[in-house]
């Protein structure tokens, strides 16, 4: 038996069912999403702007948005994705800690 059937079989009988590893964001970054009104598309993480049009993620100047919120969203890229995704369908997939 490999190696990584025996770990999901050790995990399942420690509850009697699967644990499935939760994604977190901090709260300040789910803040700063909010705050810039950044939104997810079929084109990709997009940024509505002061005139009310969106804007892809990498073509957001520092003039719009401050550096360092765009480094930690650049950062946590596939995170924001997930917790914007979820937000859109409705679900958690990203727990806000």
């Amino acid at each position: 038996m490999s190696e990584e059937i025996q770990g999901w079989r050790d995990i399942i009988q420690q509850n009697g069912k699967i644990k499935r590893t939760q994604l977190t964001i901090p709260k300040s970054v789910a803040d700063e999403l909010e705050k810039y009104d950044f939104e997810l598309t079929s084109k990709g993480l997009m940024y509505r702007n002061m005139g009310g049009t969106l804007v892809e993620f990498s073509r957001v100047t520092y003039d719009e948005i401050p550096q360092l919120i765009v480094q930690t969203i650049a950062g946590n890229y596939r995170i924001v994705f997930a917790y914007l995704a979820g937000k859109a369908l409705g679900v958690d997939l990203v727990k806000v800690v």
